[in-house]
């Protein structure tokens, strides 16, 4: 068996990640959804339920972070950090760091815009600056991920997920400068983080875990993670740009 192979350690460690997820699903379960958070989500892949419970779970921290006067500029600049470090983890191979690094960097998405509001500091600077942080974060983390697959026709997946999940933004951005609100979308940024690290995080279990069985590593979880993330970022963006384009035609028209 090759040293890298812990088959011991990932089984513990799946069985601990498996019963926080049971005692995450009750949560969930129990959670109320506001309405205004029902029409936020849309029709994205996490529903209302989910993000309201997420959003009651990392509140406490946030009002802890505003209680000791960090800006959100703070948690936007850490973000970047954090993708940054999660690029260089997948570069290196170290999936599942990497997966657990691209979802810091999701919370810490979230907490900047929570704080910005509760601390009365959102602002159309701090938005501007948090769009082209964001856009850079997630360069660096595909950078990484291209790394690791520069040798296989993964590669080619990666890229394409790399530019859809950039257009679904720019998309939105566009549109909104132009007066139209768009909110549809399976695959929004929380959705992006959550496909991409989640997926690593598994991968480098099952890549462990399997390792005794096929004397080597593989990820192809990961590998299916991406192909479902460029599916569907690429569907969402064709999808915003038709929305937005009818939404102009519209107002053209009337």
């Amino acid at each position: 068996m090759p040293v890298e192979c812990r088959p011991g350690t990932a089984a513990a460690a799946a069985l601990v990640i498996g019963a926080t997820i049971v005692l995450a699903l009750r949560g969930v379960a129990r959670t109320e959804v506001r309405e205004a958070e029902d029409r936020a989500a849309g029709d994205a892949i996490i529903g209302p339920r989910v993000r309201a419970w997420y959003r009651g779970l990392i509140e406490p921290m946030e009002a802890q972070l505003a209680g000791w006067g960090v800006r959100p500029d703070h948690l936007t600049y850490t973000q970047f950090v954090v993708s940054v470090l999660a690029g260089l983890a997948f570069a290196r191979g170290c999936i599942f760091l990497a997966g657990w690094l691209t979802i810091c960097a999701g919370t810490l998405d979230i907490l900047d815009g929570g704080l910005a509001r509760r601390t009365g500091l959102a602002s159309p600077h701090g938005a501007f600056v948090d769009s082209v942080v964001d856009r850079w974060s997630e360069a660096a983390t595909f950078v990484g991920l291209g790394i690791f697959f520069a040798s296989g026709a993964m590669l080619l997946v990666v890229a394409l997920a790399a530019l859809s999940s950039q257009m679904v933004s720019y998309v939105r951005a566009r549109a909104e400068g132009l007066g139209v609100e768009l909110r549809t979308g399976s695959a929004q940024r929380p959705e992006r983080f959550v496909i991409l690290g989640f997926g690593a995080w598994i991968s480098g279990l099952v890549a462990h875990l399997a390792c005794p069985l096929l004397g080597r590593q593989t990820h192809v979880v990961l590998a299916a993670a991406v192909v479902m993330l460029a599916a569907a970022a690429t569907w969402t963006a064709v999808e915003r740009a038709r929305d937005a384009a009818a939404a102009l035609h519209g107002k053209e028209e009337g």
